[in-house]
């Protein structure tokens, strides 16, 4: 069968003993695809089918995502509004039969109001690590964000690292840990709501396409973690020449970047929402570094105007800019390049952009220390060998070392971070 061909649905009343071996192998109960059948799982199939057959409990086929290759169920994804949670809970584990392997009295809420949970996501065995299940979790959260629910939210079992990881990679972050189902269980959480927006005024909208475009700050805005407009200040000038330059007052030489324009589309887009950030890219303003970057990545929408020819009216620094920041003590062309710079360094450090969260938290600059060296395979090449203590599988050590050699590096290198 051809994965490409892949199609994810609403599940269909005719789906309901997919949707209860689904579930039954989501609680680890893999036996239910075994041939032949063992005689007691197959009544278990049977009653928990008669279940999933209802519109009114939590495992409801109208609950299930379908994914099939051509026309084959091969994964499922039951989930749903947490609003009405606990009365769908009791009613659901009221229709099973003997006793529960777990003390319900003891269980914590698995979600509850403004959260879409994703129960439970199974794929049939032959097709695993195959990319399916990835592609029904981001059909679950789409579900979730047009139903305008405030929050996706699932559970995993911590020490499912390989599962967190993907979590991760899809947006989700940690929100603490529950009791449920006789274990306790990791939960993690993702934001529906718009994504953080940054919209950069120029005049050479070309320097930034291709860079806007590629690697990491491509798959953020792919997986709707950020939105990145650029806007060519020349399409909101009046000029017949769109020319948005003019001499400057006084005879000093060179251009300087006209009011009419700037003023027309910051003034247009926040007409139509609120920004959090008007930032100037400029040399004299201030330097920007990692805590700056930190701090750009947690608000909703900034604006970043890109400085070019001698500067910019002095005007729209008074009256629009909140923020002047500089990249560095030196003379670009434009700031397009320091544009780029922040919006890379912005972005990385949103939840959800980089798989593993820790490799950008890691980074240096984060905690006031450069980072420490890497190594790779293979550890002995030409004679120079990689460290022991990174070969040794001790972790305890292999930090403490890493931790040695960024405060070494720091002093020999930026003694500066160590004095702030």
């Amino acid at each position: 069968m051809d994965i490409e061909t892949l199609n994810i649905r609403p599940a269909t009343f005719d789906d309901s003993e997919f949707v209860a071996k689904s579930v039954m192998a989501a609680l680890g109960q893999d036996e239910v695809y075994a041939t032949p059948l063992p005689k007691r799982t197959k009544a278990m199939i049977k009653r928990i089918t008669s279940i999933c057959q209802r519109e009114d409990v939590l495992y409801s086929w109208k609950n299930t995502l379908i994914a099939e290759i051509e026309g084959k169920p091969v994964a499922s994804l039951t989930a749903y509004n947490g609003t009405n949670y606990k009365e769908m809970r009791e009613r659901t584990f009221a229709l099973f039969d003997g006793p529960l392997d777990f003390d319900i009295d003891l269980m914590q809420d698995e979600t509850h109001e403004g959260e879409y949970y994703l129960d439970s996501a199974t794929v049939l065995p032959e097709y695993r690590n195959q990319g399916i299940g990835r592609k029904l979790l981001l059909a679950g959260i789409e579900t979730g964000k047009k139903l305008s629910i405030p929050h996706v939210t699932l559970l995993v079992s911590p020490n499912n690292h390989k599962a967190k990881k993907l979590y991760r990679s899809l947006g989700f972050r940690e929100a603490g840990e529950i009791y449920a189902f006789g274990e306790n269980y990791q939960r993690m959480k993702l934001d529906t709501a718009d994504p953080m927006r940054i919209d950069i005024l120029t005049v050479l909208p070309e320097m930034l396409e291709g860079f806007l475009n590629c690697s990491i700050l491509a798959r953020a805005q792919k997986k709707g973690l950020v939105e990145i407009h650029v806007h060519n200040l020349r399409d909101w000038t009046l000029d017949k020449h769109k020319r948005v330059d003019d001499y400057p007052y006084g005879g000093c030489a060179g251009m300087v970047m006209q009011c009419e324009p700037i003023d027309r589309c910051i003034e247009s887009l926040q007409r139509e929402r609120e920004y959090d950030e008007v930032i100037f890219t400029t040399p004299d303003g201030e330097k920007f570094d990692q805590p700056m970057a930190n701090m750009f990545s947690m608000k909703k929408n900034i604006i970043i105007l890109c400085g070019h020819f001698k500067g910019v009216d002095y005007r729209i620094r008074e009256h629009l800019i909140t923020k002047e920041v500089s990249i560095g003590d030196y003379v670009l062309t434009g700031g397009e390049l320091a544009a780029a710079v922040m919006t890379d360094a912005i972005v990385r450090i949103i939840p959800g952009v980089i798989g593993d969260e820790q490799s950008a938290l890691s980074d240096s600059f984060q905690d006031n220390l450069l980072a420490p060296p890497v190594y790779t395979r293979p550890a002995d090449y030409k004679g120079w060998k990689v460290p022991d203590v990174l070969l040794s599988g001790h972790e305890k050590n292999i930090r403490n070392w890493e931790l040695e050699q960024a405060i070494e590096r720091t002093k020999r290198l930026r003694p500066d971070l160590l004095s702030d």
